[in-house]
């Protein structure tokens, strides 16, 4: 939960449109978060034909992380992104999906793997896929337009090195001073 706020408030004050959505709700209106908390989401069900943003960021958390590698519409999602060549991003467990998407291509629409990082409680899985995993002290790993963190501590930066990526150093520069952060995040 505290990734997706962050992200959802670093991304709009650098002038982003930013729309959250639900994935297999069923007959919920919200999601529920991994501790319990709940988020009302802008787009009440994901399909293939939101593929019109600039990028799409999955949060993490092992039950949401889940629900993004069992879902269809998601790993299309991705791939749709990516064959795009638009940017992607994921933190926390979510970078299992990425690589899911990778392994569920059954149309010979197989994304690259590239590096990554992601929170410890994954890392075996990703390496055993065959993903190259970043350096232990990385917190965020930039590979191409694929953009992955570690955790729940890490979104900050990850937020802000999106911005960073897409929109450059000086805009970054210009949301993270008012919002008092660190000097080394």
């Amino acid at each position: 939960m505290i990734t997706w706020l962050i992200c959802y408030t670093v991304l709009t004050r650098a002038g982003f449109t930013v729309k959250s959505a639900g994935v297999n709700l069923e007959n919920e209106t919200y999601a529920v978060c991994s501790r319990n908390t709940r988020i009302l989401p802008d787009i009440p069900s994901l399909n293939t034909s939101h593929a019109d943003s600039d990028i799409l960021i999955l949060p993490g958390g092992g039950p949401g992380a889940k629900t993004f590698c069992n879902s269809k519409t998601v790993l299309q999602l991705i791939r749709k992104y990516r064959e795009s060549g638009k940017w992607v991003a994921f933190i926390c467990a979510g970078t299992t999906a990425l690589v899911a998407s990778v392994s569920d291509a059954k149309d010979g629409s197989v994304g690259e793997k590239v590096r990554v990082t992601s929170h410890p409680s994954v890392k075996e899985e990703i390496v055993d896929a065959g993903w190259e995993y970043g350096e232990e002290g990385e917190r965020v790993v930039v590979d191409g337009k694929v953009v992955t963190s570690r955790g729940p501590g890490t979104a900050m930066l990850f937020a802000l090195t999106i911005v960073e990526e897409m929109l450059g150093r000086e805009k970054m520069e210009e949301v993270k001073g008012p919002m008092i952060c660190a000097e080394r995040l």
